[in-house]
């Protein structure tokens, strides 16, 4: 048995084959740039995560811009933020606040109807004479078809009662100011006259409301 290594031992420390200069390496890719959150437009960047898992990942927003102006998805691509559901109502309210058609309550029809009605019957008998004829019932027309757009969809079907309503005020109250006996029985009648000899604009008006109500109805589905 001798002292000196035998040729295994001598070859773990001065193999055969020389040592490669670092010259003749392979280069080591260095300053690589990775992918990341808005890198876009370098195709010779590595991801710095692979796409099969970031779909566990919750979506990232980038930090220098505003939050939910974007969301970044997979692969670094940009993906909008879904506007949120906003119901017809609040969508026609928040165009202006003023809006007036869609909006009413079922008190501003009757307020509506009734005073425009009272309004076109004064001027009718003051100017005219006699009992209220056709000026009040083009009036009466006119606005009922106003307040039957102007009504919010949970009171439409009061924009169809109002016509006959307001008529019905109008004739008991401004009717009254040409009738020359005071009884009360004749102003009953007066009240009986005035209704059938407008019966057509009274049934004309209600028709119309209940047109423009049965069609902003079908138009909502």
């Amino acid at each position: 048995m001798t002292d000196q290594p035998g040729d295994e031992y001598e070859a773990l420390f001065r193999p055969d084959q020389p040592a490669v200069e670092p010259s003749a390496m392979s280069p080591v890719e260095t300053g690589r740039v990775f992918k990341s959150q808005g890198v876009e437009g370098n195709e010779e960047a590595l991801l710095a995560l692979p796409a099969s898992r970031t779909g566990k990942l919750r979506t990232l927003e980038r930090a220098n811009v505003p939050p939910g102006s974007e969301r970044v998805g997979h692969a670094g691509i940009k993906q909008p933020v879904p506007a949120p559901v906003v119901p017809p109502e609040e969508r026609s309210r928040a165009r202006g606040r003023g809006a007036v058609f869609g909006s009413l309550s079922a008190s501003w029809i009757y307020g509506i109807t009734i005073g425009v009605t009272l309004i076109f019957g004064l001027v009718d008998v003051l100017v005219f004479g006699g009992e209220p004829g056709a000026f009040s019932g083009v009036g009466l027309l006119a606005v009922s078809v106003f307040v039957s757009l102007a009504v919010r969809s949970q009171d439409d079907s009061q924009a169809i009662f109002a016509p006959a309503i307001a008529f019905f005020v109008m004739a008991v109250t401004v009717g009254q100011i040409n009738v020359t006996d005071t009884s009360l029985i004749n102003r009953f009648v007066s009240v009986f006259f005035i209704l059938g000899n407008n019966w057509f604009w009274v049934i004309g008006s209600t028709i119309m409301a209940l047109g423009v109500v049965a069609f902003r109805r079908r138009s909502q589905r």
